[in-house]
């Protein structure tokens, strides 16, 4: 699927708040994708919008066998702007690509500025919750579940990819409506989670990471039943990373009960670490 329904159509019109369109694409014409990609950030900027992330999947960490290989998230301050961008590269699309799921997401403003200027306290966090060194990772196997996070196997995969290098993390989150503890307590789902969050955005610092965009999904642009990305998707995430090797060290770190609540929380979520593509010989430095 590649072009929204009229009813898709339709439903963004009332949208008046700045919205991003994050789009999973799947290339059928890797000769004419760069190509697509140029067409398809002039219109965006023609259109008054941003390109604020345009990324290959390196792998899929948490979520199963996707058929998607990059992702682009544009930002736009009106829903007429969206789709003026995205009808003009209509030609471009059908010749470039096999397959889109297009996500309507409401980012929260400051969060992003906020974890990147606390960044100076990286060296502090770093010592004082031990993530400057990579951790054992014990019992690991037993409680990894791989419908909401990593698994030793894709783990390893992960380690065999460049180190060094900066990636951003998507994450693709749905919210139980009962989070599922089992000491019985009835909280949402999505507060279950936002305790894990509060307890892990310090290791994130400490490691140099921040979330680069974040919010709740408002609806879908692109896709059906028949998406393979098709859900009742709650909130999306791209996170920066200085490297693997500091997510890794991050993971490895993070407080068990912090896990406990994100399990409880977490009916379903997909994990895509991504990487800027290249021009030349440097880096798209997304945002």
């Amino acid at each position: 699927m590649l072009e929204p329904t009229d009813q898709q159509r339709l439903s963004i019109q009332n949208t008046t708040a700045p919205t991003a369109l994050v789009q999973f694409l799947a290339v059928k014409d890797w000769a004419a994708f760069e190509q697509y990609r140029s067409a398809s950030e002039r219109a965006v900027q023609k259109a008054g919008g941003q390109r604020t992330h345009d990324v290959h999947i390196d792998q899929i960490l948490a979520g199963g066998d996707l058929h998607y290989q990059a992702i682009s998230v544009d930002l736009f301050r009106s829903a007429e702007g969206l789709l003026i961008a995205y009808e003009m590269v209509d030609v471009e699309r059908s010749a470039t690509l096999s397959d889109v799921y297009a996500l309507l997401v409401r980012p929260r403003a400051g969060l992003p500025r906020i974890g990147k200027a606390l960044g100076f306290l990286a060296p502090l966090f770093s010592r004082w919750l031990g993530t400057d060194t990579e951790k054992e990772m014990v019992g690991f196997a037993e409680y990894a579940n791989p419908e909401t996070g990593p698994i030793p196997e894709t783990v390893e995969v992960m380690r065999k990819h460049d180190q060094s290098t900066h990636f951003f993390m998507m994450n693709l989150n749905k919210y139980y409506s009962k989070a599922r503890y089992k000491n019985g307590e009835v909280v949402p789902g999505e507060q279950a989670y936002n305790r894990y969050a509060s307890r892990i955005m310090p290791y994130l610092i400490s490691v140099r990471g921040y979330p680069s965009i974040i919010g709740p999904t408002i609806d879908v642009f692109v896709g059906d039943e028949n998406s393979q990305l098709h859900d009742d998707w709650s909130e999306f995430a791209m996170v920066f990373y200085p490297s693997r090797k500091n997510f890794i060290r991050m993971m490895s770190n993070s407080p068990t009960k912090g896990v406990y609540h994100r399990e409880a929380g977490l009916e379903r979520a997909v994990l895509m670490p991504s990487s800027s593509f290249l021009m030349g010989d440097q880096f798209i430095c997304d945002q």
